[in-house]
């Protein structure tokens, strides 16, 4: 798999907004998707509530391709982003995926009051309001999304906005769960 510094991932990430998704040739390249395995540890783990108050950990996942999204409802990329996360759990489904986003520091109604404004069912909202995860997730900027294989590893991370519903990026999560 293909390794990328955080500086080529942002770098990749300007790129893909300037250039929209690329299409693929034959197979997924992830890679043009601003999609590469991390260079850094990232501590895989959750222990924080969805908005009904139920906690989640990454071992409730087990078996499934997780992608764990980051945001604030203060950043505009996150609040783009957010329903195209949603179509991307919708089209995925549940059986073999799980899409959550987490929320970093915002109180739940500021929350609540956004997700009605959105297109949000498909996802689950998690609520992150000690600020534990940016440490041990390694975020340093919103919104950064990392892909979770069935074994609880991080197979990959993208560092801003993407469009994740659009069909070569189901394509290319899909690929990553094909191979865990």
């Amino acid at each position: 798999m293909i390794r990328l510094s955080r500086r080529e991932l942002l770098a990749g990430s300007a790129a893909l907004a300037v250039t929209g998704t690329p299409s693929f040739a034959e197979e997924t390249d992830l890679r043009a998707l601003g999609l590469a395995e991390p260079a850094f540890n990232v501590d895989a783990e959750l222990n924080i509530p969805d908005l009904t108050g139920a906690v989640h950990q990454l071992e409730d996942y087990r078996g499934k391709t997780v992608v764990v999204s980051f945001w604030a409802t203060w950043c505009p990329p996150c609040r783009k982003e957010m329903p195209t996360l949603a179509r991307l759990g919708r089209e995925l489904g549940t059986e073999d995926y799980a899409v959550l986003a987490v929320n970093v520091g915002d109180r739940q109604d500021k929350i609540e009051a956004f997700l009605e404004q959105i297109d949000h069912e498909g996802m689950a909202i998690l609520l992150d309001n000690k600020k534990d995860m940016p440490s041990k997730w390694f975020l340093r900027g919103l919104p950064v999304t990392y892909i979770v294989d069935a074994n609880g590893k991080v197979a990959l991370g993208a560092i801003g906005e993407r469009v994740w519903d659009a069909p070569e990026m189901i394509e290319g999560i899909r690929s990553v769960g094909q191979t865990s």
